[in-house]
């Protein structure tokens, strides 16, 4: 284990009683902390990477749904001898959010 920075705090006594319950094969009540708080620090980032792939998905969603408007729109005029206004107005009827 590389040195590092001590970092130490007070816990109430109903945390201790929980961390030392499930402190493991023998560990201390400490280390159990050091562990759970290293889960937490690296659960922070998983989360913000998840967050940022959401975000994108949602901006593809958003634009595809901008383009499926655009192609019914056309379909609307050329096949179905809409006007562009009519197109537009039953595409937005239609296809709500």
């Amino acid at each position: 284990m590389s040195k590092g920075r001590i970092i130490s705090f007070r816990v109430a006594d109903e945390h201790y009683a929980q961390l030392l319950a499930r402190s493991t094969n023998g560990g201390s009540p400490g280390s159990y902390a050091r562990e759970l708080m290293l889960q937490a620090l690296h659960a922070e980032q998983v989360v913000g990477g998840v967050q940022v792939r959401l975000d994108r998905q949602e901006q593809q969603v958003t634009e595809l749904r901008q383009e499926l408007r655009k192609v019914l729109r056309s379909a609307l005029v050329v096949f179905g001898r809409f006007s562009h206004e009519q197109a537009k107005d039953w595409v937005e009827q239609t296809l709500k959010g």
